[in-house]
């Protein structure tokens, strides 16, 4: 459990620090760049890379170091945040606008939805209960919530474990039991409440071995050494090998690594976002982000 605490700690750290360096002409790898490294410097490793989600776009765009996005006076900036500890994972959000306020209900309304959320849990509670709740909060306030997409449970190693907390109500009959880990995560939309996928994206992971080139198995190998099964980022590989740009397309070509596509809204709506880790105790549960 220290383990789970010090990682949210250490993820907390580095949402606010990114949350507090969004800004009108900052580059976004910069930024991504000096929030994975605060993690690494507090003893944590990332657990995934940096999302950085502007206006319409959801979830998994990090940055690469030849698609350096620049922030611009209007943005609603989504900075998503994990870090882990010997495996032992953490994962936050928060939402921010740059130098303007037309998008405050829109964030508050998620950070409502997730204190409310965090409020109900306690062993026993359903999810179709806590989506339920997610939908009613975000709707009162005249939005959508983004129905595709869920928290959900984490476990060593393993960032979705099993129990997806969905944003709108269910008729899933999971329920949260004393121990669990979850990622709570509601998203908010001025848009029609569903994410498609436009196009690959700079995330990947590990997903199996095949016989390939010398080089390019050697990349693999590193890879797989590296992260685990952990996502990493396509610009984290060229520590690894000075060409693996180059072999990385092979390595998803033979289903070795996958991509995370970009998500945005599908009909191009205005996004937030608001996300912490609990632990679920025996009477309610533990913030540790």
């Amino acid at each position: 459990m220290k383990k789970y605490v010090l990682a949210g700690k250490i993820a907390r750290e580095a949402r606010e620090f990114g949350a507090s360096h969004v800004s009108a002409g900052g580059s976004s790898l910069e930024l991504a760049n000096a929030i994975e490294a605060l993690i690494v410097s507090r003893g944590g490793e990332c657990a995934f890379p940096v999302n950085i989600g502007v206006n319409q776009v959801a979830a998994h765009y990090t940055p690469s170091k030849t698609d350096d996005l620049r922030f611009r006076i209007g943005d609603l900036v989504k900075i998503d945040v994990g870090a882990h500890v010997d495996g032992y994972p953490a994962d936050t959000s928060a939402t921010v606008e740059v130098g303007t306020r037309n998008h405050t209900k829109l964030i508050k309304c998620a950070e409502d939805a997730l204190r409310m959320c965090i409020d109900m849990v306690a062993p026993g509670t359903s999810v179709a209960a806590m989506g339920e709740t997610v939908a009613r909060t975000i709707g009162a306030a005249g939005f959508k919530p983004i129905e595709n997409l869920t928290g959900h449970s984490m476990e060593r190693f393993n960032l979705h474990a099993g129990l997806s907390i969905p944003n709108i109500a269910t008729r899933d009959r999971g329920t949260v039991s004393e121990g669990m880990i979850l990622a709570i995560e509601p998203f908010s939309t001025t848009g029609q409440g569903k994410v498609k996928n436009s196009g690959r994206g700079n995330i990947y992971r590990v997903v199996r071995e095949r016989r390939t080139s010398p080089d390019a198995s050697a990349l693999f190998e590193r890879i797989q050494s590296r992260f685990g099964t952990f996502p990493f980022a396509g610009r984290w590989c060229d520590d690894l090998r000075p060409d693996a740009q180059s072999l990385l397309p092979k390595l998803l070509r033979l289903g070795m690594v996958m991509n995370y596509p970009v998500l945005t809204e599908i009909a191009d709506g205005i996004v937030a976002q608001a996300e912490h880790s609990v632990v679920v105790t025996k009477n309610g549960c533990q913030i540790l982000t």
